[in-house]
């Protein structure tokens, strides 16, 4: 013979899940190391002013730059050194 549970065995007690309203912060992802020496080739792009497919194909062959398997990184100074060859190659074809 089965004996009948207790009220007090059967009921279950449910407790809604509370989400929160706002996901949780990210961490930062930059560096509080100080300013960025090098840009990927679409920040760098960006900074130019011109599209990453200008970038490739009339900047990127005069630049030198870092490679680390599938990364490309471009130096700050390196974009500089490109503006001011660039500048001073359009002054004199003009003056020609």
């Amino acid at each position: 013979m089965r004996r009948q549970p207790d009220a007090q065995q059967l009921r279950l007690e449910v407790t809604p899940i509370r989400r929160p309203e706002q996901p949780p912060p990210r961490r930062a992802t930059t560096s509080t190391l100080g300013p960025r020496l090098a840009l990927s080739p679409d920040e760098a792009a960006g900074v130019l002013g011109v599209s990453r497919d200008y970038l490739d194909e009339h900047v990127m062959g005069e630049l030198r730059i870092v490679r680390r398997g599938r990364r490309i990184l471009i130096a700050l100074s390196e974009l500089e050194r490109w503006l001011d060859r660039a500048a001073a190659r359009g002054t004199v074809a003009r003056g020609a």
